[in-house]
């Protein structure tokens, strides 16, 4: 265990190595720190957590775990630095600016230089590296990135409350914080123990994630050899990460491991990757080569599920229609194993047949799901399309081969419990898909679904008189008694009669849904036109948007 006051001290320097992810801290952070370091016993240590290292020559470390905590102390003690340089003694700026920054030395041959190199330098240096950096806001020209930003963020909080305090109270803080703060850091001398140790710290639950281990080992210096290489790729390796936002760039991963492996996940993602995938028989190398590959791969998830342009508006392929089933499927799809058989396909055959292919993708999840298939059963059907395509040398072979029953899913659409069941949001937005002229692509935005005929009709009313106890307990929760909303559900006015309900309530409720507007077309509400209704429901939902009748 160690104080900040030797921590930052001739001992120790620091650098944020290529492979760690940008200072992602936000105002939560920063306030959660400096609150908690206010509130705590000026007379007892107080513990700030574990910093792994990886010794690169006599006291210069790369920081493998704790470089956001890090950071924000680097902003803090800047922050104390200029809160009091008004003072009339300076002694406590002076020696906490020592402790960041490093004055050139000539008789000692000793450069200046930073206590901590990190990637985002310019801001680093303006704010921190430079005494009175911290005491105005960064410009505006100097807040264009989401870095700079986090940075005028931690400085705003640490000083406003630094100068909340009185001047006697800021230096015994300053006081506090470097001599009785404390880390613990672990140090090795080999990158490939630094390695290991970074996986154990992601095990434990840390900020670090599998994708985190996955760039340092793609990025490890035998495979990416020189600094700007490495550099280069750090950085083409966030841009990434910044194109598909962190939850779909780590859901790449696990659809690529499916791709290159194509069976049921054995073992952590990581693992996999290190000994089943990366430099294996037919499998991309560790370093440039699956770097590229999954700039590659990224480009295109961007373009079929993110951006769905990916069939061409200017030709014959139905980009319209897949824009919109994309749009829901990605939406209300909630495992993701499907998209790997997308992925694979576009990137074996472009966009040949890509819309039909989808198209037999979604039956296929949609059978599963109405089924309640388990998942180990889900993946043998994938894996076997992925290898199919594997061997196939042209879309239509892959097409040909997909035969898949619609009779389950039909069935689940005349259940009479169907408003209970999980896919019962899905199927109806696919309805009014089927249903829209599709002149352009279409999001549709549901809120909520409404019964027709009341789940709890007023005893004695028209509701309640029309339908017999047996017919609303077949009918009420039934597909063809069911329709979207584009708001709120008003329960009072849900249990209004029919002519009223359709012109107080639904009226301004359902206009966006091309299906669910037609209720307002019906005169009365009867047992009859509820099982019409869900028939039609049935035997359409599934038919192909482009070219439906």
């Amino acid at each position: 265990m160690i104080p900040l006051t030797k921590l930052f001290s001739q001992d120790f320097f620091f650098r944020i190595p290529e492979y760690q992810r940008p200072f992602l801290w936000d105002d939560e952070d920063f306030t959660n720190l400096i609150d908690d370091l206010d509130s705590a016993q000026r007379d007892e240590p107080y513990f700030l957590g574990t910093l792994v290292l990886h010794k690169s020559r006599d006291g210069e470390y790369d920081v493998v775990d704790g470089q956001q905590r890090l950071t924000a102390l680097c902003i803090l003690l800047a922050c104390m630095r200029d809160s009091l340089a008004t003072t009339d003694d300076n002694t406590l700026t002076l020696e906490i600016h020592e402790k960041i920054f490093q004055a050139a030395k000539k008789l000692d041959s000793i450069p200046s230089r930073n206590r901590l190199q990190v990637k985002d330098q310019a801001v680093f240096n303006a704010m921190i590296g430079t005494p009175g950096g911290t005491s105005q806001p960064l410009a505006d020209s100097e807040l264009k990135n989401a870095i700079s930003r986090r940075y005028e963020s931690a400085r705003s909080v640490f000083w406003e409350k630094l100068h909340a305090m009185r001047e006697q109270d800021r230096e015994s803080f300053a006081i506090f914080v470097t001599q009785n703060c404390t880390l613990i850091y672990v140090a090795t001398d080999t990158f490939e123990d630094a390695f290991r140790l970074f996986t154990v710290v992601n095990d434990r639950g840390k900020q670090l994630r599998r994708i985190d281990v996955l760039k340092a080992y793609n990025l490890d210096p035998s495979y990416v050899t020189t600094a700007d290489s490495r550099a280069k790729y750090a950085l083409q390796w966030e841009e990434m990460e910044n194109q598909l936002g962190e939850t779909q760039f780590e859901n790449i991963f696990s659809l690529l491991r499916l791709i290159y492996i194509k069976e049921k996940p054995q073992f952590d993602l990581h693992k996999e990757f290190e000994q089943k995938i990366l430099g294996q028989p037919k499998m991309p190398k560790p370093g440039p080569e699956f770097l590229d590959q999954l700039e590659k791969y990224v480009d295109l998830y961007d373009a079929l599920f993110v951006d769905r342009d990916y069939l061409d508006p200017a030709g014959d392929a139905p980009h319209v229609a897949y824009q919109t089933l994309m749009e829901a499927m990605v939406t209300y799809f909630s495992a993701s194993e499907w998209k790997a058989c997308v992925l694979a396909f576009a990137a074996k055959f472009d966009n040949c047949r890509l819309y039909d292919f989808v198209l037999l993708i979604e039956k296929i999840y949609l059978d599963h799901w109405v089924a309640g298939t388990r998942k180990d059963e889900r993946y043998g059907v994938y894996t076997s399309i992925l290898k199919n395509i594997d061997k196939a040398t042209t879309p239509d072979e892959i097409v040909a081969e997909i035969t898949i029953s619609t009779s389950k899913i039909e069935d689940a659409c005349r259940a009479q419990n169907f408003y209970t069941a999980s896919h019962a949001k899905y199927l109806l937005v696919r309805a009014e898909i089927v249903a829209d002229e599709l002149d352009h692509a279409r999001h549709f935005q549901v809120r909520s679904i409404e019964h027709v005929l009341p789940q709890t009709p007023k005893k004695g009313g028209r509701w309640d008189t029309a339908f017999s106890r047996s017919e609303r307990e077949e009918l009420t929760d039934s597909a063809g008694n069911l329709v979207l909303l584009s708001k709120s559900k008003n329960s009072k006015a849900s249990n209004r009669e029919f002519e009223q309900k359709k012109v107080t309530y639904l009226k301004d409720r359902v206009t966006s849904f091309p299906r669910s507007v037609q209720v307002l077309e019906y005169e009365e509400w009867t047992p009859e036109i509820i099982r019409a209704r869900t028939e039609t429901f049935s035997a359409t939902v599934l038919r192909d948007p482009h070219t439906k009748p």
